[in-house]
């Protein structure tokens, strides 16, 4: 048995139907909620744990853009700009080997790469709305020999159990949420007593540039109180709660542990 083969066994004991909460089971090829009798499917070998009415709004609208534009996504790290970004959000994050990692919108898994290239050996696993992106980290990880757990599921109802996680984490997308609460929500909720979570996205000074881009904002972009630092949405029992600016208050991130 593969690495990833055991990684994906160890994911599926880690799954719940996020409709019932109930626990999923692996029979005959597909995952089952033994107490609904609802079936999940395997795409590519990877988990998903979505269905169409799960997906509208402003995520229906991301999902279908992210999985156009997967295939270029990679190329945009290239750029010394993302790679600036990544550096500032490692330094805050605290992250150890042998600890239980979850991204809940992972995309091609940049940030677990960067993770890899610091010497951290933990247990990694992702969820994200885009297919197109999880098979664009799927290839990533095989190439860059990381060993790591990926499912289809929408970070506002996450297909986890209760307090697994050492860290949870999300970097970019959280603007486009429809439900930034539920979604902070859901992060605690799988999470250990103790964990360290963080969740990082742009400010809305894309909107500040003249021409295209601007133009580009104001058709795709949500309006500009949505780009606001979510701290109003942390609740009032997470401790050691900060807030951060990244790369000239381009970028913000919030930290905070749970009880």
């Amino acid at each position: 048995m593969t690495e990833l083969q055991t990684k994906q066994e160890e994911l599926l004991t880690l799954l719940r139907n996020p409709a019932s909460g109930n626990p999923l089971v692996f029979e005959n090829g597909v995952m089952l909620d033994p107490h609904t009798g609802e079936t999940f499917d395997f795409r590519d070998g990877i988990p998903v744990i979505l269905r169409p009415d799960d997906v509208f709004g402003w995520n229906r609208k991301q999902q279908r853009g992210y999985n156009l534009f997967s295939p270029l996504y990679d190329v945009l790290y290239k750029f010394k700009l993302a790679h600036k970004w990544l550096a500032e959000i490692a330094d805050i994050m605290e992250v150890e080997s042998g600890e239980y990692v979850l991204e809940t919108s992972v995309g091609t898994g940049q940030q677990i790469r960067d993770m890899k290239r610091r010497g951290i050996a933990a247990h990694f696993f992702g969820n994200d709305l885009s297919f197109g992106m999880l098979r664009r980290c799927q290839k990533n990880m095989k190439r860059w020999e990381i060993d790591m757990g990926l499912v289809q599921g929408n970070a506002e109802s996450l297909p986890f159990q209760d307090t697994l996680f050492d860290v949870v984490f999300h970097v970019g997308g959280f603007n486009f949420f429809n439900d930034k609460l539920a979604a902070i929500t859901e992060m605690i909720r799988v999470a250990k007593p103790g964990a360290k979570l963080y969740i990082a996205d742009e400010t809305d000074t894309i909107r500040d540039r003249p021409g295209l881009l601007a133009r580009i904002a104001d058709r795709w972009m949500p309006r500009r109180e949505a780009f606001v630092t979510p701290i109003d949405l942390i609740p009032k029992d997470m401790l050691h709660v900060e807030t951060h600016t990244l790369l000239k208050d381009k970028f913000w991130l919030v930290a905070f542990r749970k009880p």
